[in-house]
């Protein structure tokens, strides 16, 4: 399948919620993406939404931030410019932070054979979002 379709075939089965999710994303990671190159990401991270209502995580709370990295994902894949892990996973921060939900920003580093490796991602009570399992053991968080 050619990767238009896909992505066709893709947003074609998504309700309307998860249309506006999708469409917010979209906006989310351009604004990120354009902050990070004009702003620190020491600046960038404090303008982390304050919580406007914390909520204790359930189960539910932790597969809505799993559908809704999902669509952060696909939003990323809709644009036209490179969304690396760091753009999501602050868009992805900013979007659960917005709704309650709270979460932290890991990033981490990886030494290879070929050099080192970084990645970003989001956390759940220390249980990575949308991510595999051991993403801290591969990586090690920078504090």
């Amino acid at each position: 399948m050619s990767s238009f379709k896909h992505k066709v075939f893709v947003v074609q089965n998504i309700s309307i919620a998860e249309w506006l999710l999708l469409v917010e994303s979209w906006w989310m990671l351009l604004g990120f993406y354009l902050a990070l190159l004009f702003v620190s990401y020491d600046r960038l991270n404090k303008w982390t939404p304050p919580l406007s209502r914390k909520i204790s995580v359930s189960f539910a709370y932790q597969a809505f931030a799993e559908r809704l990295k999902r669509l952060v994902d696909i939003s990323s894949r809709l644009h036209l410019l490179p969304m690396t892990c760091l753009v999501r996973s602050l868009a992805l921060r900013w979007m659960l932070n917005k709704r309650g939900i709270p979460v932290q920003l890991c990033i981490g580093v990886s030494k290879t054979l070929i050099g080192m490796h970084a990645h970003a991602w989001v956390e759940i009570n220390g249980q990575p979002i949308g991510d595999a399992l051991d993403v801290a053991e591969r990586f090690k968080k920078l504090t």
